[in-house]
């Protein structure tokens, strides 16, 4: 693997867990409802079931969503995507079309949403990508003029914000990863969040064998037949993708930080923005206002593409990334997916990279990756 002297992303701290999880760890499932109570008050989200990855929260919520879509369905998505959100859409029995990103941007475009559509679209997939908030106004009104469900996949984000409200409040599902990179690490984690009890009784069946019991988490509102099968009585197919208690518990003790975490990730993108908005060669991109932190700093460069950049900076120990390897449909296991030329997407992807803006890094390593991609630009 290689090394880095400025990598995108340091150790997840761990100082003082020992101490924590000896005293949180006790009776089943503690942790799992503490940390869906801690979060739900943190972030507004109070119908949400806890997985083991942000991946299988797509899982789940591509599961549930088809369940009430019907056989048959067809689902819309971004070019702009994570290979494990198309998946679990595909998994999920829908037939799936990619369409464009907004020009100059990094998530779906409405009006390709909209050309895309058939009588049998139900869903409409939305990425925030790199944790920049798509335009979920205008996919919501497409979404009621067409009776169609709405899956944010906000896995890259936390705390996003639309028209003052928490993004979650919106749509029909949502979901989060606790990935370590990621805003919130519970290593290795994520949610599915719900608008509704009903919804979350549908994903929490899913994550647990497809079965009816809810008494892991509301006991009150079981209504599986009681008896010795209580706890065997499934009613729909599933998968076992329930988060660990050990996950939730260093959630838990990541979550006590969380407005330290993000003043940190916010001082960061600034430092990037504000040290490279100038420079000639480059675009870089304001950070979304009033609003929580975006996953990375990207930044593109003006003429060609961006491999020489990369490889330059590579060569001065600053870890790059492309943009999640570009247009899904360019990687062979989705090469046949049918898209509209995502011409937009696919030219971001060309000439774009990111570097981290982690909580772990420190002000003047992220200070110097600023400096080194100035340098490296002008040449």
């Amino acid at each position: 693997m290689a090394r880095y002297r400025y990598p995108c992303t340091g150790p997840v701290e761990t100082e003082g867990f020992e101490h924590f999880v000896a005293g949180q760890l006790g009776p089943a499932r503690a942790n799992l409802k503490a940390f869906a109570g801690e979060l739900g008050e943190r972030f507004g989200a109070r119908h949400l079931a806890l997985v083991n990855s942000g991946s299988s929260a797509n899982l789940a919520a591509a599961l549930a969503l088809a369940e009430r879509a019907g056989p048959g369905a067809h689902a819309v998505t971004a070019g702009f995507t994570f290979p494990t959100t198309v998946s679990s859409l595909r998994t999920a029995g829908f037939a799936v079309t990619v369409v464009d990103t907004e020009p100059g941007g990094f998530c779906i475009d409405p009006e390709a949403v909209r050309r895309a559509l058939r009588p049998e679209t139900r869903v409409v997939c939305v990425t925030h990508f790199l944790g920049f908030p798509a335009a979920l106004e205008a996919l919501l009104e497409l979404a009621r003029e067409r009776d169609l469900l709405v899956l944010q996949d906000a896995c890259e984000t936390m705390d996003l914000r639309i028209g003052g409200k928490p993004a979650h409040a919106y749509g029909t599902l949502a979901t989060w990863s606790f990935y370590h990179p990621h805003h919130l690490s519970s290593f290795g984690g994520g949610a599915v969040v719900c608008p509704d009890a009903s919804w979350q009784r549908v994903v929490e069946s899913v994550t647990h064998w497809g079965r009816e019991c809810t008494c892991h988490y509301d006991p009150g509102a079981c209504t599986a037949p009681p008896g010795i099968h209580h706890n065997f009585h499934y009613v729909r197919q599933g998968h076992n993708l329930e988060m660990s208690e050990l996950n939730a518990c260093f959630g838990r003790f990541q979550l006590r930080k969380w407005e330290a975490h993000e003043a940190k990730r916010h001082a960061h993108y600034a430092t990037l923005y504000e040290a490279l908005r100038d420079e000639r060669g480059l675009t870089v991109y304001a950070a979304p206002r009033d609003n929580g932190s975006p996953f990375v700093f990207p930044f593109t460069v003006k003429t060609g593409s961006a491999a020489g950049l990369a490889e330059r900076l590579l060569g001065r120990g600053v870890e790059v990334r492309t943009l999640m390897g570009g247009a899904i449909t360019r990687q062979p296991a989705w090469k046949d997916l049918p898209h509209d030329g995502l011409a937009n997407c696919t030219a971001l992807a060309e000439a774009s990279l990111f570097v981290g803006i982690h909580q772990t890094l420190s002000e003047g390593d992220v200070a110097a990756v600023a400096r080194i991609i100035a340098e490296e630009s002008r040449r």
